[in-house]
């Protein structure tokens, strides 16, 4: 039998064998040949044509006399149709051409068998009863929750796995219209909108996680309702959840023991907590784990070495090289084989063997490009050209070398401003500057040079061997004042020197180099001094006060972070009104 309704003929339906008979055969003839060879029924046949036929069982219902079975009208009534007639074309015909019998003859025009619509509606009872046991071992055997509704929106299936799902029986929804239950609804957004839904996440109620498909249903041309299939994907959410929540904890734990070990920090070397150096190491942090390019922007001695060093250790490429090649400091004539190499032989003077560059020396790590602004015009070029293919020649080769490296530039310049003067090319730029990043100068920070202080004299104190741990006020008024123009490399070179020349364990303002203590001293008068005292000792103390918070009230580790000893801390701490902590 035929897989869909649709596919049905007559050949499908017909009941057979029947007995083909001439017109006029007489009723108990018909009767005895019909028991006698098992027909179902008897079709009157006079070679060419069908002219009449019933079934055997309605033979039995005439009596067994000589009167032709075709002097009776049930038997005259009939209608022929081929045996691949489909069905939808006889039930649309029978409401035009009403008769009892059908005759199912083949290609040839004899008979093959023979319908009543009687037999017809019992056929089509079995059909339907056997679809509806398929159709619900179907819904029952998937895993999914199935929901079918008519155009009302009325609930006309529910399997057991929706009743699990939702806990609404079936003799609760069925029949009833699906928005008395729910309000979010994907089935009647579909039937509505007549589309396809597939593998769509979805949250039917509170609590309830599913991936649904959905799809209208039509009967040929006609919209009669639509379905939908969800698969329960909540334990698989919560789960989900559960382990997000425990990676961003172990992110989180390991983050606080990279930083409490700052040996493990790659940024512990750029110090300062100021708003704007804190926003630039923060945005550094999100992109050493790529790798775009980095454009780093700053005064000379801001420290864009350091950043770009904590960047490259904090990449994925921190065991690969790093080469750092200050573009400022090769002359242009040698500018392209310190790049990129040279073959043996290349030039007079050049190496036998060949050398190569530094771009093939930090393959698979980091080139930093300090000065960026100082490359040659006719290097730029051939600088865009590696960026975008990973690929150079050496000095005289024809071999072609590609590389994998991440590239990290530096400068002072404004590289906008060489642009619009055709000193520096602008595509050129752009490939370099995927992601700008720019360190204050020093004298933009002030509230950082105390910790830079006692951080360099702790650093020099080791280097050299001196017991230098305190500052006195004054000096750091003076510290405070100075505008820095060599930004933090200058300060770290004058604090070297005053820990070289201090005598005792203190800093004092005698100390301080000549040069420096004039031009501070000379504009400062009583109420600059007094606002730069004020200005030392609200920093100290908050320095202090940090330290205190950071160690949670632990003297001991407070006295070690700053670099002091314990007296010194003890000392301050009263002086400054830190008793309470």
């Amino acid at each position: 039998m035929a897989g869909t309704i649709n596919t049905i003929t007559a050949g499908d339906i017909m009941q057979r064998p029947v007995l083909p008979a001439p017109p006029g055969t007489p009723v108990n003839l018909a009767l005895e040949k019909a028991q006698s060879g098992g027909y179902c029924g008897i079709v009157l046949f006079n070679g060419q044509k069908v002219t009449g036929g019933c079934t055997a069982a309605y033979l039995e219902t005439l009596d067994p006399g000589e009167q032709p079975l075709d002097s009776y009208d049930y038997c005259t009534r009939i209608r022929v149709v081929r045996s691949n007639t489909r069905l939808s074309e006889i039930i649309a015909r029978s409401d035009h051409s009403p008769a009892p019998t059908i005759v199912v003859t083949q290609r040839d025009g004899k008979p093959a068998g023979i319908i009543e619509y009687r037999y017809l509606a019992h056929w089509l009872w079995k059909k339907l009863a056997l679809t509806d046991s398929r159709l619900a071992a179907v819904v029952d055997t998937v895993n999914e929750a199935v929901t079918m509704i008519d155009c009302d929106e009325n609930v006309v299936c529910w399997n057991k796995r929706a009743e699990k799902l939702y806990g609404i029986s079936a003799e609760e929804i069925i029949g009833r219209s699906i928005k008395s239950f729910f309000t979010q609804l994907v089935v009647t957004q579909v039937l509505e909108e007549e589309k396809e839904i597939r593998n769509s996440y979805h949250q039917p109620c509170t609590g309830t996680h599913v991936l649904i498909n959905a799809g209208s249903i039509r009967q040929g041309d006609e919209l009669i309702g639509s379905i939908s299939a969800e698969r329960d994907i909540t334990e698989l959410v919560h789960l989900h959840q559960d382990l997000s929540r425990a990676n961003t904890q172990v992110r989180m734990l390991e983050k606080e023991i990279k930083y409490m070990n700052g040996a493990l920090d790659p940024f512990k070397n750029i110090m300062g907590r100021s708003r704007r150096l804190a926003e630039t190491v923060s945005k550094a942090r999100r992109v050493a784990g790529t790798d775009a390019s980095v454009l780093i922007r700053g005064e000379s001695g801001t420290g864009k070495d350091l950043l770009t060093k904590a960047i490259h250790r904090e990449s994925g490429r921190r065991n690969k090289p790093f080469i750092e090649i200050n573009c400022g400091a090769i002359p242009p004539t040698l500018f392209e084989s310190e790049l990129f190499g040279y073959r043996g032989g290349a030039f007079t003077g050049a190496d036998r063997k060949g050398k190569p560059g530094k771009f093939e020396l930090a393959d698979g790590g980091t080139i930093f490009l300090d000065e960026i602004g100082e490359i040659p015009p006719e290097m730029q070029v051939k600088l865009l050209r590696i960026i975008q293919q990973n690929v150079f020649y050496r000095v005289g080769g024809n071999r072609p070398i590609k590389v994998d490296v991440r590239i990290i530039t530096a400068t002072h310049r404004n590289l906008e401003e060489m642009i619009a003067q055709h000193q520096f090319r602008e595509d050129l730029y752009y490939r370099l500057n995927v992601v700008s990043l720019e360190l204050p100068p020093l004298r933009e920070r002030k509230e950082d040079i105390p910790e830079l202080v006692y951080a360099f004299i702790k650093e020099f104190s080791q280097q050299h061997k001196r017991g230098i741990n305190q500052v006195a006020p004054e000096v750091m008024s003076v510290l405070l004042g100075y505008s820095w123009p060599g930004n933090v490399r200058e300060l770290r070179n004058v604090l070297e020197s005053l820990v070289i020349m201090a005598e005792g364990n203190t800093v004092q303002v005698e100390h301080l180099p000549g040069p420096l203590k004039t031009k501070v001293m000379a504009g400062t008068g009583p109420e600059t001094a007094s606002t730069l005292a004020e200005l030392t000792r609200r920093t100290e103390r908050d320095i202090i006060a940090r330290a205190l918070k950071e160690t949670m009230g632990n003297k001991a580790k407070a006295a070690k972070a700053l670099g002091i000893p314990r007296s010194t801390l003890y000392y301050r701490m009263k002086t400054l009104k830190l008793e309470s902590h």
